[in-house]
C-alpha cells in the first residue's frame, strides 16, 4: 500500500471554521486516513486560525508537519516549500476551505496503484455554498487522450482534488514560481510536454466551496496571468499554428466583463456546454 501526503496551505484570510471542517475532512473522516499532512502557514496566522492548527496539532500529533513563512510568499512557492518536505510516494493537495469525500484517498491511492502510466490524478467535485449543499457537479476528462484534447479550453483537473506521485516532482517538474496565480495550469501544461500521463475519478472526490468572493478574486491581473499561461502552453503542445487559441482568448476577453456578468454565466448551462469534456459529448 502506497504512502500519502497531504498538502495544505493556510494564509490569514481563511475562514477558521471552513479550515477546520477541511482537516477534519482530511484525517478523521477518511477510510484511509494519509501518513501525514504537510501544513504550510504562508505568512502569520490570526488566533483563531492559530486555534485550529493547535487543535489539530493535538489530535494529529507528530504526523502534522508545520511550515512556517515569516512573510507571506504566496500559494505557488509554499506549496513548492511543501513538496520539498514530503517523503510520501504519493502527494495529495487540499484547500483549506473544501471538503474531501471520506473514500477519495483510498480510490485515488488505488487508481494509481492499478495504473502505473498515470501520474496525476483528479476526481469531480460537488460544488456548495452556504445556502446549498448540492450545486453543480463538475466533471473532467477521464483518459489521458482526453485530457491532452480538453487542456486548451480550460482546466482538465481540478486543483484540489488532485494526488500526484512524488516522483514528478523528484524528476524535476515543480510548480513554476513565475506564476503567483494559475500556478495550477502551468504545471498541468509541464507534465503534459514533458510526457506524463494525466486521469481523473469520475467519482465525487470533494466538495467544493463556491461562495461570492469566488468571482472577486478572479482579478483582471490573474485573467492576463492565466492567458499568458494557456497560450505558452499550447503553442508548445500543439505548435504555433492551431485554432485552439480562441478559447483562452475568449476567456480572457470574457473575463474582463463586469464581476454581476461573470458570476451569472459562471454557474450556467453555457459555460457546461463550452467546457463538456469530450467524453460527455460523445
Amino acid at each position: 500500500m502506497a504512502s500519502i501526503s497531504v498538502l495544505m496551505s493556510v494564509y490569514r484570510s481563511d475562514n477558521p471554521t471552513f479550515f477546520d471542517r477541511a482537516i477534519q475532512s482530511i484525517w478523521t473522516d477518511q477510510s484511509m486516513p494519509p501518513n501525514d499532512v504537510i501544513l504550510v502557514e504562508d505568512g502569520p496566522l490570526p488566533e483563531a486560525l492559530q486555534d485550529v492548527v493547535k487543535k489539530w496539532e493535538r489530535i494529529i500529533g507528530d504526523k502534522l508537519i508545520i511550515l512556517k513563512n515569516e512573510q507571506n510568499i504566496g500559494l505557488t512557492k509554499s506549496l513548492n516549500k511543501g513538496i520539498a518536505k514530503a517523503t510520501c510516494e504519493y502527494i495529495a493537495r487540499m484547500d483549506s476551505d473544501d471538503i474531501s469525500m471520506p473514500e477519495r484517498f483510498k480510490l485515488q491511492s488505488d487508481f494509481l496503484d492499478k495504473h502505473s502510466d498515470i501520474t496525476v490524478v483528479g476526481g469531480s467535485l460537488q460544488e456548495f455554498d452556504s445556502k446549498n449543499e448540492n450545486l453543480n457537479v463538475r466533471h473532467y476528462p477521464l483518459t489521458p487522450k482526453e485530457v491532452e484534447s480538453f487542456i486548451h479550453r480550460g482546466s482538465p483537473l481540478a486543483h484540489p482534488t488532485v494526488m500526484i506521485r512524488k516522483k514528478l516532482f523528484d524528476d524535476g517538474i515543480l510548480y513554476d514560481e513565475r506564476y503567483r496565480t494559475s500556478q495550477d495550469i502551468a504545471l498541468w501544461f509541464d507534465v503534459l510536454c514533458a510526457g506524463y500521463k494525466i486521469a481523473n475519478l469520475d467519482q465525487v472526490t470533494i466538495k467544493f466551496r463556491r461562495d461570492g468572493e469566488v468571482y472577486k478574486r478572479r482579478s483582471k491581473e490573474k485573467a492576463k496571468n492565466e492567458f499568458k499561461i494557456y497560450m505558452n502552453g499550447i503553442k508548445r503542445l500543439n505548435g504555433l499554428f492551431t485554432f485552439k487559441y480562441i478559447y483562452p482568448t475568449l476567456r480572457y476577453l470574457f473575463r474582463l466583463m463586469p464581476v454581476a456578468f461573470v458570476k451569472r454565466i459562471y454557474g450556467s448551462k453555457l459555460r457546461a456546454y463550452v467546457l463538456r469534456t469530450k467524453s460527455s459529448s460523445n
